[in-house]
């Protein structure tokens, strides 16, 4: 139109406008200039340097993956291949209590990030101050090809404190509540807990509220993988409401569903997403959950065993595990966590996943027990038991079919408390991250939210849908002129026809990217272009600021 008089670095053509608000959708062109969204209307006659015709094809906010784990693997793969090529552009990482964990187990760190250490790279036991903070600096100066917000875990401080046990002393909690300041100063957004995995599992409640005290200091957010899923999940989610009552923080439950058969009712669900709604109405608590999109799903395959087990190291455990004796007291206590294994349901588990032993990681559970001759839970002990040390153990995954689909669409897909999350890490289609992370969640989840449900299911229109992944977790992480197209907003921005949407991973061959996205813009910069990875690295860390 003749009264817009720039130039704009990007135009959108002809594109089906899905703002993330959602608002009915609508038909506009969009300029981008620099890293923004400079206008949204008619623009014939105005030409851009880049000029991307979106005809027939929805124009959305990029993706925001509201609980991710790509901090573990982004050292090695700082393009994100796998997320952005779905169209995550933002992801909330260092979840469920983790923030030093990696899976960079023989892949190397990229050059570019050198000279600055932090948690990550650094061999442990201690670390040094700063080396928390560094973590912000250490990915900025890497770069990115997505936007990252980090929380930082309630595990990783017990470890940094040298704390497994129940009781801590004074100078141990120092020790954590320094390293959960330095963190919040340099920008982390919140605060995680891991309340099923070690060394979290064994803390008492009071602990959790000392520490979330101290980033409710900063407006932080709290996020949590409660205490337990199963008989206790009433009792866990009002650990979690307390948590947010005393502090005042936001909150989010971080994949609240109830697996079946699990030792509990089906109903409990349907009960714990009312308590969330209470909370909500009536105590006026800004609390949400996220979930992922699939009826299977992984799990730490540590959170099965016993604490006691592993309290006096891992080599005692081993010691124990390989003592028949010392074995049956373990299986004897097992119902916990995926408590449907321990009655015996074994067929549901697909996949072990342990690094240590790559060469069984994508051959089903099923034929794994066939080979060896032996029962279920013998052979997955005998997974656990040939785990060299804790640091291994910890990093073993399972993956089982675990919700039923129409449960899934009641609650997750359509219920407003839920964001939409992948609970992956971002990862390569080859090499050694490929090989640890061999996983077909890390691959296909957040595409399976609008290949299945949105357009193969019609179980929620795209106004809504967008909603999970854009201006609901902005808004709750208070990430600034985010997860909106609007004039102003940074232009982080998806291009894509939904009906060409696939996902090309499978179980047995899961290491393969999904296809479909045209373009996938980041601050302004096109990350994808053409359906292919420009390099570009142009995310940004989104420091948190008081």
């Amino acid at each position: 139109m003749a009264f817009y008089q720039k130039t704009p670095d990007i135009i959108i053509r002809n594109g089906t406008i899905v703002d993330g608000t959602g608002k009915p959708l609508y038909y506009a062109d969009i300029a981008v200039v620099g890293d923004k969204i400079d206008y949204i209307g008619d623009l014939r006659g105005v030409c851009g340097k880049l000029e991307i015709d979106a005809s027939g094809k929805y124009v959305t906010p990029g993706f925001i993956d509201s609980h991710a784990h790509s901090d573990q693997t982004i050292w090695g793969n700082p393009e994100a291949q796998s997320a952005v090529r779905q169209g995550v552009t933002t992801e909330i990482v260092g979840n469920c209590g983790f923030s030093m964990r990696t899976l960079m187990d023989g892949v190397a760190y990229d050059e570019k990030s050198k000279g600055i250490d932090c948690v990550y790279n650094l061999p442990g036991p201690s670390y040094p101050k700063g080396s928390m903070a560094a973590t912000l600096d250490k990915v900025e100066q890497m770069g990115t090809s997505i936007n990252t917000a980090w929380l930082c875990g309630h595990n990783d401080l017990r470890v940094i404190a040298g704390l497994h046990t129940t009781d801590y002393t004074k100078e141990q909690f120092q020790t954590m509540a320094d390293f959960l300041r330095e963190a919040m100063e340099a920008g982390f957004i919140g605060f995680s807990t891991g309340l099923e995995f070690a060394p979290g599992v064994v803390s008492r409640p009071e602990e959790v509220e000392r520490l979330a005290a101290i980033a409710a200091e900063y407006d932080a957010n709290y996020s949590t993988h409660m205490r337990d899923e199963g008989t206790y999940l009433f009792e866990a989610i009002e650990e979690f409401l307390n948590v947010i009552r005393k502090t005042g923080m936001r909150g989010t439950i971080s994949h609240l569903n109830v697996k079946y058969d699990n030792g509990i009712p089906d109903e409990y669900l349907e009960q714990s997403m009312q308590m969330l709604r209470d909370a909500r109405e009536k105590e006026h608590l800004n609390v949400y959950a996220d979930m992922l999109p699939t009826c299977f799903a992984s799990g730490d395959a540590l959170a099965m065993l016993p604490p006691w087990l592993y309290a006096d190291g891992w080599e005692s455990a081993r010691k124990i595990l390989a003592d028949p004796e010392g074995r049956a007291r373990v299986k004897a206590d097992l119902c916990r966590y995926w408590r449907f294994l321990a009655a015996g349901q074994w067929d549901r588990l697909l996949y072990i996943q342990p690094p240590y032993m790559p060469e069984i990681c994508t051959t089903p559970f099923s034929e794994l027990v066939k080979a060896s001759g032996k029962e279920p839970v013998d052979f997955f002990l005998d997974v656990m038991q040939a785990a060299p040390a804790m640091q291994d153990v910890e990093q073993c995954l399972m993956q089982g079919v675990v919700f039923h689909e129409q449960t899934m669409i009641d609650s997750v897909v359509k219920d407003p408390i839920y964001m939409w999350m992948t609970d992956s890490f971002a990862t390569v289609e080859e090499g050694p991250l490929a090989h640890n992370t061999a996983n077909i969640q890390n691959y296909m989840s957040m595409t399976y939210f609008f290949a299945h449900y949105v357009r193969d299911a019609a179980a929620i229109p795209i106004e809504k849908a967008l909603m999970k992944v854009s201006s609901i977790p902005a808004q709750h992480y208070q990430l600034r002129k985010r997860g909106v197209l609007a004039e102003g907003y940074y232009a982080d921005i998806n291009v894509f026809d939904i009906d060409k949407l696939q996902i090309q991973a499978t179980f047995a061959k899961p290491n393969k990217y999904c296809t479909g996205m045209d373009y996938v813009i980041v601050n302004g910069e096109p990350v994808i272009a053409k359906g292919e990875h420009t390099k570009a690295r142009p995310g940004q860390v989104l420091r948190h600021k008081v």
